[in-house]
């Protein structure tokens, strides 16, 4: 299995700023509901990926999105959400965002521009590597890898930073197989 194969919906975005959503399990409704939103529907190695094309950005992929989740939400609460795509970021000094998240494979890498963040990340399990990165601890299998990424995130926007999640995954035909099938 795959990061984003564990919960019954997982909304991301691909390095090149297409947002995606995979229905890991029949949501009632789900393909209605994530077309009337805007999301296009694609067969990709057995599986429906739903997308949005990288020009719906910032407040219309969120909007979409979040018409969608509300829906969604109805028919289940596992839902996960980590697309850079759909946060409406304003400038930051350093054209960066605050948090960098970056997950390659089965590492989990942060970097965080200042003390707070790192705490933050402290909390949800990074741990510190000497060299200004936070990593997960190895051991650590996805669904709790995610549920860890998630509660950071969350933290980290309340407290007003600005967050950057990045998959791993450059374009839509890099999206994982589904569960069972072979690339």
């Amino acid at each position: 299995m795959a990061l984003t194969d564990h919960n019954d919906v997982f909304i991301g975005s691909t390095d090149d700023a297409h947002t995606f959503v995979l229905l890991n399990r029949a949501i009632p409704g789900g393909h209605r509901i994530l077309t009337a939103a805007g999301f296009s529907p694609h067969e990709h190695l057995g599986r429906t990926v739903y997308l949005l094309p990288p020009e719906e950005r910032g407040d219309a992929a969120s909007d979409r999105t979040s018409t969608a989740m509300a829906q969604m939400i109805e028919h289940t609460l596992d839902i996960v959400e980590l697309a850079w795509t759909t946060t409406f970021h304003s400038p930051v000094p350093t054209g960066r965002p605050e948090v960098h998240i970056q997950i390659c494979g089965a590492t989990v890498m942060a970097t965080a521009d200042t003390d707070r963040a790192r705490a933050v990340l402290a909390q949800c399990g990074f741990v510190a590597q000497g060299d200004g990165v936070l990593r997960l601890p190895d051991g650590v299998d996805e669904p709790e890898a995610v549920g860890r990424i998630v509660r950071a995130e969350a933290h980290l926007l309340v407290d007003g930073c600005t967050i950057r999640v990045d998959l791993g995954i450059a374009t839509p035909a890099d999206l994982p197989p589904a569960p069972g099938e072979h690339a």
